[in-house]
C-alpha cells in the first residue's frame, strides 16, 4: 500500500503447470530487494487448467482450446487483466512491467517477446523450453527409453553417479573447479568400465557405458540425425536422480521419472497423435524424422522459436536469457542456438546487445536457485533488469555468490555471451552434437 512505486512483476509456471503459486520471492531472483521487501505487484497464474501436478497433462484431452491458452494466450491474458486490476486499485497503470519465468516460464517469457511485444518493458527467460514439442516429444523420452533394458528395468541407476561425476570434472573442469563450457569437454565413459564380471559404484558395465553415451549424445534416428538440439550436458550427472530416472527400488523407475511422466502424459493427451482411451507406453515411441514431422506439426500453438524480437525491441523492451551449463532436465545448447538466431536476425551481436542478454552459468541445474548446481548460486537477474529498463544502465558481468550453506563459499562472475564466437570443437565421437541453428527460422545476416 505504501511502498509500491509503479512496478509489475509477472512469474512464469513450470512444466505442464496446472496450479497457482505465487512464490513472492522469484525463483531467478532471491536476492531482489523490490520484491523480498514486498515494493513490486505480483501476479502469476496456472496457464488456463488444473492439474494434479507439473506432469500432469489430462486436462488437454480433447480440449483444443486449453491447449492453446496453455500454448501461448495465457501470460498475455493475466497481462491484460492484472494491468486492469493495478489500474482500478492504485488508479493509475504499472509505470513498468516485467516478466519473470523459467523452465516452462521461460517458454511463456520468450512467447510474450515474440507474440506480444508490448505486454512488458523487460523480460527474464531463464532455461527456456523454446522447443517443447522436441523437449517433450524427443528428449524426454529418448532418456527413459535408452535407460530400459529388455525386461522393462532401469540400467543406470543412481548409485554410479558420484563417480561419474567426479570423472567428468577431473577431465573437464579448469583450475577453478567449474566446466565453462560443456561443449569444449572431451570425456569418453568409457574410461570408467568395470573389470569383467564386475560391478560396482565406481565403475560402468558396458550397458551403462552405452546409457551414458546415449544421454549425452540426444536423441537421433537410425541414420544419425538429430532429433533435438544435444543432450545432457557434462556436468549435470549429479543432478540425473532428481530428473531422469527414479531410485532403484522403483520396478517403473523410468516411466516414473520426470522426464519419462513428462513424454508419456505429452503422447497420451497433448500430441498430435494423441488418443483417448489409447494411452503410450515408452516402446510405442519412434525416433524417426516421419514421426518428427507429425510431432512438430503443432509446434506453431507450443513452441517459441521464432528469432525476430524487432517489434519487442521497437517497443523499448529488453530481455535477458539465461542458463545453467549442467542443466539435467533443458539442455541449455537450444538457448544458446536460438540466441544465435536471434544475432543473426538482428544484423549482428553489436546491434542485439542494444536489446538482448545471454548470461550461461557454469556448474548450474535447472533454474538455478530451484534446481541446485556444482556449486549452487543465488543469481538475481530482476535487479539489473531492472535498472536496464528504468535507469538505461546495461548490465555487464554479474557476480553470483553461491547458495548459503555451500561450503566453501564462493562467487561466480558471469559475462554477455556472444553465441557467434567459435568454441573449441571436439573430436569426432565426443560430445559434439550441440549445434543446430537450422531449427530456427533466420533471415541471412546482412553485416
Amino acid at each position: 500500500m505504501s511502498t509500491w512505486h509503479g512496478q509489475y512483476l509477472q512469474e512464469g509456471c513450470g512444466g505442464y503447470c496446472g496450479r497457482v503459486q505465487l512464490t513472492q520471492q522469484p525463483q531467478t531472483s532471491t536476492g531482489c530487494v523490490p520484491v523480498t521487501n514486498g515494493e513490486l505487484v505480483l501476479a502469476t497464474d496456472n496457464e488456463g487448467h488444473v492439474g494434479a501436478g507439473v506432469t500432469d497433462a489430462l486436462w488437454a484431452q480433447g480440449d483444443p482450446a486449453a491447449r492453446t491458452v496453455y500454448g501461448y494466450a495465457s501470460e498475455h491474458s493475466l497481462a491484460l487483466v492484472s494491468k486492469a486490476l493495478i489500474r482500478a486499485f492504485y488508479g493509475q497503470p504499472p509505470t513498468f512491467s516485467y516478466f519473470d519465468g523459467c523452465s516452462d516460464g521461460g517458454r511463456e517469457a520468450l512467447n510474450e517477446a515474440q507474440r506480444y511485444p508490448t505486454d512488458f518493458n523487460g523480460i527474464i527467460a531463464g532455461a527456456p523450453a523454446l522447443d517443447a514439442i522436441g523437449l517433450v516429444g524427443f528428449l524426454e523420452p529418448w532418456i527413459a527409453r535408452v535407460n530400459t533394458d529388455a525386461a522393462g528395468h532401469q540400467i543406470l541407476g543412481p548409485d554410479k553417479m558420484g563417480a561419474l561425476h567426479t570423472a567428468v570434472m577431473a577431465a573437464c573442469a579448469g583450475p577453478d573447479g567449474l566446466i565453462d563450457d560443456p561443449r569444449t569437454c572431451n570425456f569418453n565413459p568409457a574410461t570408467l568400465r568395470c573389470p569383467d564380471g564386475q560391478d560396482t559404484p565406481s565403475c560402468l558395465t558396458p550397458a551403462q557405458i552405452g546409457v551414458v553415451g546415449n544421454f549425452y549424445r540426444g536423441p537421433v534416428d537410425k541414420q544419425g540425425h538429430n532429433l533435438y538440439d544435444g543432450g545432457l550436458p557434462y556436468g549435470s550427472e549429479l543432478a540425473w536422480p532428481t530428473w531422469d530416472f527414479g531410485p532403484a527400488a522403483d520396478p517403473n523407475a523410468t516411466r516414473d521419472s520426470i522426464a519419462g511422466q513428462l513424454a508419456l502424459n505429452y503422447y497420451d493427451y497433448l500430441a498430435p497423435t494423441a488418443r483417448p482411451g489409447q494411452p503410450k507406453n515408452l516402446q510405442d515411441i519412434a525416433f524417426t524424422s516421419e514421426a518428427y514431422a507429425v510431432q512438430h506439426a503443432a509446434s506453431a500453438v507450443n513452441d517459441a522459436l521464432n528469432p525476430d524480437l524487432s517489434a519487442f525491441h521497437a517497443h523499448g523492451g529488453k530481455i535477458i536469457l539465461y542458463h545453467g551449463w549442467a542443466d539435467q532436465a533443458i539442455p541449455p545448447f537450444g538457448t544458446v542456438d536460438y540466441y544465435g538466431a536471434v544475432v543473426h536476425q538482428a544484423n549482428g551481436y553489436a546491434n542485439a546487445e542494444q536489446f538482448s542478454r545471454l548470461y550461461l552459468i557454469p556448474g548450474q541445474y535447472h533454474c538455478l536457485a530451484i534446481g541446485g548446481g556444482d556449486p549452487q548460486v543465488t543469481p538475481d537477474f530482476v535487479t539489473p533488469l531492472m535498472s536496464w529498463v528504468e535507469a538505461g544502465q546495461a548490465p555487464a558481468s554479474l557476480t553470483m555468490p553461491t547458495a548459503p550453506g555451500v561450503t566453501p563459499h564462493r562467487t561466480i562472475t558471469v559475462t554477455p555471451t556472444n553465441p557467434l564466437i567459435s568454441r573449441t570443437a571436439t573430436p569426432p565421437g565426443a560430445n559434439n552434437n550441440y549445434h543446430w541453428i537450422g531449427r530456427y527460422p533466420v533471415k541471412p545476416a546482412t553485416s
